[in-house]
């Protein structure tokens, strides 16, 4: 019998692994289709914006609510209904007619993929004890390192060339973007009929089963004014309004200021009403908050939060810089980043081995210190590095990543009551989203503003530029415009420098030039476009050392913060078994 259960828990690990593989993969492959579907559709920057970001805000509003239900209906029944959501949203996605259809579908794909994830937390915990979960968590941090290598891969091959001339035939599907939403459908399928099999369902025995719809109502708001505020933060001013914002055709700026700061006022209140209210609810409270009396939940969730802003704010950035700067395709750019993902995987499951074996308080400080480290390596960027000496960076930063997830997200879990995991882990994967926007919010913001500087002093150099197009150049920088984005039009940077450059007509009819001033002309037009193309390049690769070195400064914060989180305490042979009234306890000790 124990057999059976010992095979029954890890062909769970296997079945939740596998959606959660396809949640990552999604993320990666929809990446990589955005300019192709800029095409498709003519879509603006605001609307590519929001194809990304309908996912990440729904996914972040959804995570408490979604896993505090499962604690009550049933966590299987959770993971199953977010699967089929997932994988129907991603169908409807795939089949979208216009850009508006695919940011409404790509909503439904984040409600399923916010029931998903605390699941898979939570169904974890629930079906390994204590003293395993080190290697599961492993396992379940893995699977990020391993759709890190499939999805830019996967992604890029799909969209250059579908499923290959038969299948696109048969299937009648002539654009091939489709099919980065399309291949989840599959894997969705195949996942739900796992989990029916192999699942055990779980729930939260000791209360009647009644959700907290006041607590639900706060806490979402308060998520999404906050995230909304961050994602929207580089587009329409941090303080000072620099784009107009209305509601209903009204336009919202009181006093010149941004909407942003009205956001994240209304997000703070919102959070303190949702605490205060929490705290005097004394039937089932949607995040009960004697969990934070738990030191390991409490540190445990700052540290993530402070560790995704760090990693996710400065990471995203350098697909771009491997495409802008150096002139990667996507494929390539996926890998590249193969070392990474490769450290990850192994990194991941080994962390978890040694975790449980030791204690996965000094694995996580290791893993956090070579992660800054580096942080600092990728912080020496060129714009003529070799796609090769990445390689190095990128194995050290997959090694710290995987010795960090893993026994940061066990220790935080630790000593959390198996009834109350699913919202516990709806807590935890919610702060670390939000970390994970912050941190792409500020990255960008850092990332424009040591742009604008650089970019100004590099136009100077370029010969035969006048000051009034290195001022196009700059104000083209400072108004959000990226090197190596789609850009035409009468607007376009290339329009705008021409229009500088143009010498003031006079009354005297203009004489013809000749061949030779034709010629000197052209040539120093192709030195110009030349520079402004170095000059990009570098004020971009200025910029990511920047951010990249800022995070590092900022990981070596999370540090310091993670030393006080308490290493599990380990039994030793002989010692008394622990009692079930205790089991229920924290079991975190101090001293390791």
């Amino acid at each position: 019998m124990k057999e059976k259960s010992s095979r029954t828990k890890w062909l769970v690990l296997a079945t939740v692994c596998f959606a959660l593989f396809m949640i990552n993969l999604d993320g990666n492959v929809v990446n990589l289709a955005m300019p192709t579907i800029i095409r498709q559709y003519h879509a603006t920057l605001s609307q590519l914006e929001w194809i990304s970001n309908a996912y990440m805000l729904t996914f972040a509003v959804f995570l408490i609510t979604l896993g505090r239900l499962g604690d009550l209906a049933g966590r299987k029944k959770l993971f199953l209904g977010g699967l089929v959501g997932f994988t129907v949203g991603s169908a409807l996605c795939g089949a979208a007619q216009n850009v508006s259809q695919l940011i409404a579908f790509r909503v439904i794909q984040g409600i399923g993929g916010s029931a998903m994830m605390p699941a898979t937390l939570s169904l974890i915990t629930a079906n390994f004890e204590k003293e395993e979960r080190g290697r599961a968590m492993g396992v379940w941090g893995g699977v990020t390192g391993l759709a890190f290598i499939m999805g830019p891969i996967i992604g890029g091959y799909l969209t250059q060339s579908g499923l290959g001339a038969a299948l696109n035939g048969f299937f009648g599907v002539e654009q091939f973007w489709r099919y980065v939403f399309f291949v989840n459908v599959p894997f969705g399928a195949l996942a739900f009929v796992f989990g029916m099999v192999v699942i055990p369902e779980s729930r939260d025995r000791e209360t009647s089963h009644r959700l907290d719809v006041t607590g639900v109502v706060l806490s979402s708001l308060a998520v999404f004014l906050l995230t909304f505020g961050f994602i929207e933060g580089p587009r329409y001013g941090w303080w000072r309004s620099v784009r107009e914002f209305s509601v209903a055709g009204i336009s919202v700026h009181p006093f010149g200021l941004s909407i942003v700061p009205l956001l994240l006022v209304l997000a703070a209140a919102m959070g303190v009403a949702f605490v205060a209210y929490e705290g005097r609810r004394r039937q089932e409270p949607l995040v009960d908050l004697s969990l934070f009396a738990n030191r390991n939940y409490s540190i445990g969730m700052i540290t993530g939060i402070i560790l995704n802003f760090a990693l996710m704010g400065a990471v995203f950035l350098v697909p771009l810089y491997c495409q802008s700067v150096l002139g990667i395709d996507p494929v390539h750019t996926g890998t590249v980043m193969i070392p990474f993902a490769l450290a990850l995987l192994v990194a991941s499951p080994l962390a978890g081995i040694i975790s449980d074996k030791v204690g996965g308080k000094y694995v996580l400080l290791a893993g956090m210190i070579i992660l800054a480290a580096s942080e600092l390596m990728m912080g020496r960027f060129r714009v003529d590095t070799r796609a090769t000496e990445l390689m190095l960076p990128f194995v050290i930063m997959g090694l710290g990543m995987g010795m960090s997830m893993t026994p940061l997200t066990n220790l935080t879990l630790y000593g959390v009551p198996q009834q109350k995991t699913g919202g516990a882990s709806g807590v935890l994967s919610t702060t670390r989203q939000i970390g994970a926007v912050m941190g792409v919010a500020v990255f960008s913001v850092v990332l424009q503003a040591s742009m604008v500087g650089s970019v100004g002093v590099h136009a100077r150099e370029i010969p035969h530029f006048p000051p009034a197009a290195q001022r196009v150049l700059v104000d083209y920088v400072a108004g959000g415009g990226l090197y190596g984005m789609p850009d035409s039009g009468e607007n376009s940077l290339a329009a705008q420098i021409s229009r500088a450059m143009k010498p003031k007509t006079t009354d005297a009819a203009p004489q013809p030039p000749s061949p030779a001033q034709q010629a000197q002309a052209a040539q120093v037009m192709k030195e110009i476009g030349a520079g402004i193309d170095l000059a990009m390049r570098r004020s971009f690769t200025d910029g990511i050392n920047v951010t990249f070195i800022m995070a590092a400064l900022i990981g070596a914060g999370a540090v310091a913060v993670a030393f006080f989180i308490q290493g599990k305490r380990r039994v030793r042979p002989g010692a008394r078994q622990v009692a079930p009234a205790e089991e229920a306890a924290p079991q975190i000790a101090a001293g390791e």
